[in-house]
């Protein structure tokens, strides 16, 4: 409905809590901002239901005062006819007879109005006080609308909604037994705030950063709500929330979820509403190691001092997390959030940290570090972008440049009134956009409750910080960028082609990386790279901090003996992962046998070959899950954006790679066999653009058929030099060997093994065109043999 049809329609507003601080410092001046432009019903009633004793003179005096009396003149005059629309009704919220006496007053006002009118009812109170009043306005029949687009009825809910998710459920079930949800307005009053919805415009409306506002591009996202400000005269509200409660659980999920939510399919209610509970239902889950880790909870200095504080509060006044989201665009992306009151200045904003360059010539002259956009509630309504670019003269130095916008200027505007203007206008006009649904209030109850839940168990210790300073714990200094100040160390034994090109690309994401090679002038190449070099696994150890973490890149074979010339160097807690195709079962045991030593194993199956290795690689991996957790920064950093997932316990990283391996056989196979049909036949084909047009999105459109288009164009059709007997590594067989004892069929796997074996025999063009394959994906040499375990 647009403006000109609501305003014609009259419409009563019954404030419940008329009395309260809400009412005052918020509904009554954004009622007075839509009233002076014109923004508000021409018929209209605004009934305030508050306990105390008033008249309506008593009542309309206190209206005038939250608002200014308007002195003199045109504007004063207005402001007396603004508040002559009020009146108030006395009564408590658990008697329902005076919901029936409400339902008349409304009554009479719609009688010698001639006309059923609009009702919004506003819950300007406690969510402990909104049962008896659903229950007592449906009782007198004021959740039932009239009918059509004339006098629909309506409730605005202010946040909190409920006070964890088990309470949520039980309010909104009793709330859908009253109303419908196309009735039900949630606020959440950071959604109307400009720069909120300035994100989305920011976002959608323009192709800067779009395309790329991933994890591809976006290093970190920091979320604050820091207030000068303290708990004043809201003890007694605020001690029963506490700062997650009050602004967590709500303000900062709605910011995260504008800055990381997907396009919308359209600007529907239902579409905005979908893509906010869709992001934020992807937080990740909280583990108890997490729990302890992750959050900090502080209370400031004199806090227990305030009226209807308890004595002994451990309402926290102050909290910071650090969390991420399982969302194929986000995963690995860390998000930290803080928020509290009497922090001294005032900060409210959104920082989103690019990546920074791995390669940039000109970023070693002159400080150099990430992007950044920010978008600022606090002190001023901006979005900010900072970058880097030369500085005038004749040097080669850089220097940090900001693009800045103003939304408005601060001074313009009076806090609250704003948002409070729009949550009022959208509710008389039917649009539910900005307003929090029950999939998003259930998501961020799913999301606070363990927090809430650890904290009161004792599981973080309540710290204290002097009022007007901000604490600084220590889970809000962890850095991605390549100029990272904590400690990021690995140790990589086996620098050969895949282990070579992890350490490099760790070495480019900020990682310390301490090598070691067998042959000691691979260790020394990567030495002049920025690798630290070890030359023995005592001299690995010694150059690492435990707890220790070492990628073991050799082969399958060559694991035990790494590793019982390692393991004596290590201590309790250290975590070797192999990162080789190692045997399924050898993984489960190893990891046993280091157990008892206190060393954790992980096995990583990594897919993508040597260059997926140097530009990121995908990773299955396997072990406890705590442990996977710990280093789940590292298989962050070697692989592509979502390239990596938990398999299970020890041994499923490397059994899924196993079968990875042996579907690889089968697809090769037929790849194989179908171009050799192709080149048999009558047709004068070109195999070259047959594997050119295959790639075009084509169903077979593969990797590996680009490899083999690769490999036309460096050998000829005929594929001159290349063997036909292509080799393989085991993990065909070892396929197999798993089908037949779990009781399944590998048909076309053991096909394609038995192919090769027969190859040993009978080399032909299928045979080139798979050692083609693998030649242009792994580096192998153009001719192989098949290793002796293979029968």
């Amino acid at each position: 409905m647009d403006d000109t049809a609501a305003q014609e329609i009259p419409a009563i507003i019954v404030v419940f809590g008329a009395t309260g601080d809400l009412a005052r410092r918020k509904i009554f001046p954004s009622l007075s901002h839509l009233f002076r432009h014109r923004r508000l019903p021409a018929r209209l009633s605004v009934i305030g239901f508050g306990r105390q004793e008033l008249s309506d003179d008593v009542f309309r005096d206190r209206v005038r005062e939250a608002i200014g009396h308007g002195g003199a003149g045109e504007a004063g005059a207005d402001m007396r006819r603004f508040a002559e629309l009020f009146t108030y009704h006395r009564g408590a919220f658990e008697e329902r007879a005076r919901f029936s006496a409400l339902a008349e007053k409304i009554h009479t006002t719609e009688s010698s109005w001639g006309v059923c009118a609009n009702k919004l009812f506003y819950f300007a109170v406690p969510s402990s006080s909104y049962p008896p009043i659903f229950q007592n306005l449906a009782a007198a029949k004021l959740n039932l609308p009239c009918g059509g687009e004339l006098g629909w009825s309506r409730v605005l809910i202010e946040k909190p909604f409920g006070a964890d998710a088990a309470s949520a459920h039980a309010l909104q079930s009793l709330l859908s037994s009253c109303f419908k949800e196309e009735q039900i307005y949630r606020i959440d009053h950071y959604l109307f705030k400009e720069i909120i919805q300035g994100i989305e415009y920011f976002r959608f409306s323009n192709n800067l950063f779009e395309h790329t506002w991933d994890n591809t591009t976006v290093d970190r996202i920091d979320i604050r709500l820091l207030e000068s400000i303290g708990v004043e005269e809201r003890g007694a509200f605020y001690d029963a929330v506490g700062a997650l409660r009050d602004v967590g659980q709500n303000h900062l999920l709605a910011m995260l979820a504008a800055i990381t939510m997907e396009y919308p399919a359209a600007l529907d209610a239902d579409s905005m509403r979908d893509h906010r509970a869709g992001i934020l239902e992807a937080l990740a889950p909280w583990t108890e190691g997490a729990l302890r880790t992750d959050t900090y909870r502080a209370q400031y200095d004199g806090y227990r001092r305030i009226k209807d504080v308890a004595p002994d509060s451990a309402a926290e006044t102050y909290f910071a997390l650090k969390t991420g989201l399982v969302h194929p665009k986000w995963r690995g992306v860390p998000i930290f959030m803080e928020a509290g009151k009497r922090t001294g200045k005032a900060v409210k904003e959104i920082t989103v940290t690019l990546k920074h360059p791995t390669a940039c010539l000109l970023c070693e002259t002159g400080a150099h570090g990430p992007n950044t956009i920010t978008f600022r509630l606090e002190p001023n309504d901006e979005i900010i972008i900072r970058f880097w670019t030369k500085k005038p003269g004749f040097g080669r130095v850089l220097e940090e440049r900001s693009l800045s916008f103003f939304l408005y200027e601060r001074t313009a505007k009076q806090q609250y009134v704003e948002e409070y203007s729009k949550v009022l206008h959208a509710a008389i006009a039917g649009d539910q956009t900005l307003f929090v649904g029950p999939r998003e209030i259930d998501a961020m109850w799913q999301f606070t409750d363990p927090v809430v839940d650890a904290w009161r168990r004792g599981a973080v210790p309540l710290a204290a910080y002097a009022p007007d300073t901000r604490p600084f714990p220590a889970l809000l200094t962890t850095q991605t960028d390549v100029h990272a100040s904590v400690r990021a160390e690995v140790g990589i034994i086996g620098l050969g082609k895949m282990g070579a090109n992890v350490a490099r690309r760790l070495h480019e994401r900020g990682w310390r990386v301490v090598g070691f090679n067998h042959s000691p002038e691979k260790t020394r190449a990567l030495e002049a790279e920025g690798i630290v070099g070890a030359y023995s696994p005592a001299d690995m150890a010694r150059s690492l901090i435990a707890p220790r973490v070492i990628l073991v890149m050799v082969p399958h074979t060559a694991v035990d003996d790494v590793l019982a010339q390692l393991i004596p160097f290590l201590e309790k807690g250290d975590t070797v992962i192999d990162g080789g195709n190692s045997p399924y079962k050898e993984s489960m045991r190893r990891a046993a046998e280091l157990a008892q030593k206190g060393i954790h194993v992980l096995d990583a199956g990594i897919s993508g070959g040597p260059e997926g290795a140097r530009h990121g690689a995908c990773v299955m991996v396997g072990g406890q899950r705590d442990v996977f957790e710990k280093a789940e920064r590292l298989f962050g950093d070697m692989t592509v954006p979502d390239g990596y997932r938990y398999m299970g316990t020890s041994g499923a990283g490397h059994f899924v790679k196993m079968v990875h391996n042996g579907i690889e056989y089968g697809m090769m196979e037929s790849i194989a066999e179908g171009f050799t049909i192709m080149r048999h036949s009558a047709f004068a084909l070109k195999l070259l653009d047959v594997a050119g047009i295959y790639q075009r999105q084509s169903v077979v459109t593969s990797r590996l058929v680009g490899w083999l288009h690769q490999g036309f164009e460096k050998y000829g059709e005929d594929l001159a030099g290349v063997s036909g007997t292509p080799g393989a590594t085991g993990e065909g067989q070892w396929t197999i060997d798993a089908a037949q004892e779990l009781g399944v069929e590998a048909a076309n796997i053991a096909h394609a093994l038995d192919a090769r074996v027969e190859s040993q025999k009978h080399p032909g063009y299928a045979g080139k065109l798979i050692q083609t394959m693998r030649i242009m994906f792994g580096g192998h040499t153009e001719s192989t043999t098949i290793r002796s375990y293979i029968p």
